[in-house]
């Protein structure tokens, strides 16, 4: 399940937890502890929930992701022949 940690007066997404353990109360008690604040401060400023997934946004299936990380492997493509002269 992911979460989002939202700023509270501007509805701006701070970041996205991915974690098959967290359920939403271990989320809140993460970021709590991230942003080192007490409980009632984080409250005011702050809410977790579900994450949303952003209009317009395309999702990609895990098994894309990691085809993805396979497509393109700059450190074997470049050439290890040095131009030195």
């Amino acid at each position: 399940m992911k979460y989002q940690l939202v700023v509270k007066t501007t509805g701006a997404i701070v970041t996205v937890t991915d974690s098959q353990i967290f359920g939403l109360n271990e989320a809140k008690a993460y970021y709590i502890r991230m942003k080192q604040l007490k409980e009632k401060e984080f409250d005011k400023l702050y809410t977790v929930e579900e994450y949303k997934q952003p209009k317009g946004m395309a999702s990609i299936h895990p098994s894309q992701r990691a085809w993805r990380a396979r497509e393109i492997k700059w450190w074997k493509d470049e050439s290890t022949k040095l131009d030195d002269f």
